[in-house]
């Protein structure tokens, strides 16, 4: 089952990403506006926009409401102020607050009250008060107020009034407006723009008298937040410009120049501003605190305390500056209308405005699509550690491009949502992950024991080692599959009428189950029935091995001087048989090569040593030394250049021995490292001088069994090659050590070796193959964190071609590995010759090694 699911790892991250892009874009797409408004916020906070220095702001602020009392003020204030700004020479003035109610008899009370205020303000006995005294006398004597603020209206000729509208429905009919106040566009501008559901212009004589009007509305969003403007909205077929729009274009250009060539984009004269959807322009907002803002108070302008330079040529803006007025904006939490109509036009008039691109979904499309397969296939693969870091990255990679296309280009690509997605396909593979790894850890406490150990211990005893499957069925529970094993083994251990053996194994079951199957009479059998011994058979040596008996008593006998681990004394040197030992060479899996000297021809030999009676228990003892001499003396008729020559065996005080001739050089493993690789041409004569040699010993039926490169001695001083351990891999083939190693190398054991199955010489060239691959590339064909995950490998599995290795090396060689490495011996070269040939032929194709010297590099 987990095999199998692992074959969809792609599905928690790809799946996780692929819901939060559904719900963010299809299914509910303001679920992560907040966070896109977040960080859009935050770059507008940190652009610290600069005021345009033709924008002045005067403001109703809590010190003129003391001086002139609480609103509504008289008109004659406005109109005072209006002619205060007239004699400045201001450009364009603009009010942000609404005229729409006519002055009432109720207004004379406001007025009286305005007098005695003023004549406790700070305006004094200056003419600016005498002439404000006489428009509010006026008022009391009857004039009408709402005629003097129009006079004073048409008396500046450019000043633009608010239009208090309220959007929602159908549009109704044209507001009652002069045409002149409408904008004129195409359907498709028209359409996209907000309807208006009613709407409360300023009053007729005040109409007559304005050069331009706009509507005066600001569009929250779902937060509450400001963040554009809505250049134009619609009333019946036609368009009425917004506040800001309408001061801008009376401040750069002609009456009427408001001009949308499409809703995508607003002109004014020269200046063009991009637009959004239903015409929203979103503008880079100034903060109260904005470098070369102007603004000063309404008391201020109005007693003329303000130089007439500050004003003259300056679109000013009137309009409430205190605190009970105030909105949050994405630079500020609380600016005043004057401050967000100011922003609006020095963003129409100098173009501060972001942009969202035709561009911009497709971009934003695409990173969400390359974070879905990032999460479904990258993450997979990358592991929790690297995929960690890969997604840090991707998502530091998207907030970068979306912050800084933001602040340095004003335009907005909202990948917040793709960060997200990364994010969470992160997280959920994460916990996928962690929940898989700890039910393989979970389970592996449980499997390893008896899965795995009870596959090995069938190895084992497959291959008739069947001391070592006890020994593992031991590791496992004694639950029922474990307890049906240990019964076959037990009949094993009987069939080689190994009595004591099969008791221990019938002993060990009856404790969980004595009356399993019919163990009670097999255990009663084992018991009574004597064990049957061999005679053991002359061995084939010159050399014949010591009788037990002797051997047992000369260890017995204090005096002697004999050491059962090594050679024995004589004279003033160490012998071993009739042989001088000088020194160790080094020790294998099975005991000690000495150096030593053959004293009647004086002729120097390599001496292997094995403790029979330390490696083989008791039982087993006999058959090995019979298997030792057997093969020793089939190894010793073998007369090949290529393979190392026997020259004698023998026995000498437990150790026995073989004698052959000694070897300069190195193994040829020394080369596997991938820091010590031989060229590949080289490489490829050495192992088809092997090949040729194995040929001539399939010849004489014999099988190495053991062929791996720490077993081919290599000279490159004189380029002569040999095969060692011939008969020696016999002896390990069927028998194990008491403490219970298993001797060989499963790396380079041919499928048919690791199932017990009779071998030919096509098992010496599975191996050969494995030391071919592992001597071009420093790596083995097979590997694996346990022995019986090797063995499956090995059995089933195909290796890794050796090309994704080394891609330099011909197409010839891996065809040609790829045949020895065959799960069947079928498949494999019929003979070793044939294998040699075909690696001849691959390294004629190869340059030679720097000189006609085959191995030059290698010498001094």
């Amino acid at each position: 089952m987990a095999s199998k699911l692992a074959r969809f790892s792609w599905l928690p991250g790809g799946l996780a990403a692929a819901v939060v892009i559904a719900i963010g874009r299809l299914i509910a797409p303001a679920s992560f506006n907040a966070l896109e408004l977040t960080v859009y916020d935050g770059v507008q906070r940190t652009a610290n926009v600069a005021a345009p220095k033709d924008i002045v702001l005067v403001d109703i602020d809590a010190a003129s409401l003391s001086e002139f009392g609480p609103w509504p003020w008289p008109r004659g204030v406005h109109a005072q102020l209006l002619q205060r700004l007239h004699e400045n020479q201001a450009r364009v003035v603009g009010f942000t607050m609404p005229f729409g109610d006519s002055q009432n008899a109720n207004e004379t009370e406001r007025v009286r009250a305005a007098l005695a205020l003023l004549e406790g303000s700070n305006l004094g006995k200056s003419e600016q008060a005498q002439q404000l005294r006489a428009l509010l006398q006026a008022s009391v004597n009857g004039v009408d107020p709402d005629e003097q603020l129009a006079m004073a209206i048409a008396a500046h000729g450019n000043v633009v009034l608010p239009v208090d509208v309220r959007l929602g429905g159908k549009a109704g009919e044209s507001a009652t407006l002069p045409a002149r106040f409408f904008i004129d566009a195409a359907s498709p501008v028209v359409n996209a723009a907000q309807a208006v559901s009613t709407a409360r212009p300023p009053l007729p004589a005040f109409m007559q008298a304005a050069s331009a009007i706009g509507h005066s509305y600001l569009p929250p969003d779902v937060d509450g937040v400001i963040r554009s403007d809505l250049t134009a909205v619609r009333t019946g077929r036609s368009l009425i410009p917004s506040l800001a729009a309408a001061i801008a274009a009376r401040a750069s250009a002609e009456p009427g120049e408001i001009k949308f060539d499409s809703p995508a984009a607003l002109h004014i004269a020269q200046h063009e501003a991009p637009l959004g959807t239903h015409l929203t322009m979103r503008p880079q907002y100034l903060t109260p605190t904005a470098a070369g803002l102007i603004h000063y108070s309404y008391s201020q302008v109005l007693s003329g305390a303000v130089p007439a330079a500050q004003l003259r040529d300056k679109i000013v803006i009137v309009g409430f500056a205190d605190a009970d007025n105030t909105h949050a904006t994405a630079a500020n939490a609380a600016s005043s209308v004057n401050l967000i109509t100011a922003s609006n036009v020095a963003a129409m008039l100098d173009g501060a405005t972001y942009s969202r691109p035709i561009t911009a979904v497709a971009v934003e499309w695409l990173a969400m699509i390359g974070v879905l397969l990032f999460a479904a296939f990258v993450l997979p693969a990358a592991g929790l550690g690297l995929g960690a870091l890969a997604t840090a990255l991707v998502v530091a990679i998207l907030a970068v491009v979306d912050i800084g296309l933001l602040g340095s280009m004003s335009l907005w690509i909202q990948l917040m949502l793709a960060c997200v997605a990364a994010l969470a396909g992160f997280a959920v593979y994460a916990l996928g992950e962690l929940i898989r790894r700890a039910n393989v850890k979970s389970s592996g406490a449980v499997k390893d024991p008896t899965a795995n150990l009870r596959t090995l211990g069938q190895t084992f005893q497959k291959q008739g080692q069947l001391d070592l499957a006890f020994e593992t069925y031991r590791r496992c529970p004694l639950d029922a599959p474990t307890m049906e094993l240990l019964y076959y083994l037990g009949m094993d251990f009987e069939r080689r009428r190994q009595n004591q053996k099969a008791a221990a194994v019938y002993n060990y079951i009856a404790t969980r189950d004595p009356n399993y199957r019919d163990l009670r009479a097999r255990r009663i059998r084992v018991q009574d029935e004597p064990v049957a011994r061999e005679p053991a058979p002359k061995p084939a040596s010159k050399a014949p091995p010591m009788p037990r008996s002797e051997r047992r008593g000369e260890e017995r006998n204090a005096g002697s001087g004999a050491e059962r681990s090594g050679p024995k004394s004589a004279g003033t040197g160490r012998t071993l048989g009739r042989y001088e030992i000088e020194r160790e060479l080094g020790k294998g899996a099975m005991g000690v090569v000495y150096l030593g000297r053959d004293p009647k021809i004086n002729r120097v030999v390599a001496i292997k040593a094995i403790p029979l009676a330390d490696e083989f228990d008791d039982d087993d003892l006999e058959e090995a030394r019979v298997r030792f001499f057997r093969e020793a003396e089939m190894a010793g008729r073998l007369n090949h250049p290529a393979i190392v020559t026997v020259y004698d065996a023998g026995e000498d005080q437990g150790l026995a021995y073989i004698a052959m001739e000694y070897l300069r050089g190195q193994h040829l493993s020394h080369y596997t490292n991938s820091e010590r690789l031989l060229p590949p041409r080289t490489v490829m004569l050495l192992v088809a001088r092997t090949a040729e040699a194995l040929h001539y010993a399939h010849r004489q039926n014999v099988v190495h069994r053991d062929i791996k490169p720490a077993n081919i001695m290599f000279n490159p001083d004189t380029d002569e090659l040999k095969i060692t351990d011939f008969g020696i891999a016999r002896l390990t083939d069927t028998s194990r050590t008491k403490t219970g190693i298993v001797l060989g190398t499963p790396s380079f054991m041919s499928p048919e070796q690791l199932e017990g199955r009779s071998l030919d010489g096509r098992s010496d060239q599975f191996a050969l193959g494995v030391s071919l691959y592992q001597l071009l590339c420093g790596q083995l064909p097979f590997r694996a964190d346990s022995m019986p995950r090797l063995m499956q490998k090995i059995a089933t599995e195909p290796h890794t071609a050796i090309r994704m290795v080394r891609p330099e090396l011909p197409a010839r060689i891996e065809a040609i590995i790829d045949r020895t490495l065959a799960k069947s011996a079928d498949d494999r070269y019929v003979t070793c010759a044939e294998l040699a040939a075909d690696l001849r032929e691959c390294a004629k194709s190869l340059e030679p090694a720097r000189s006609a010297t085959e191995h030059e590099w290698l010498l001094p």
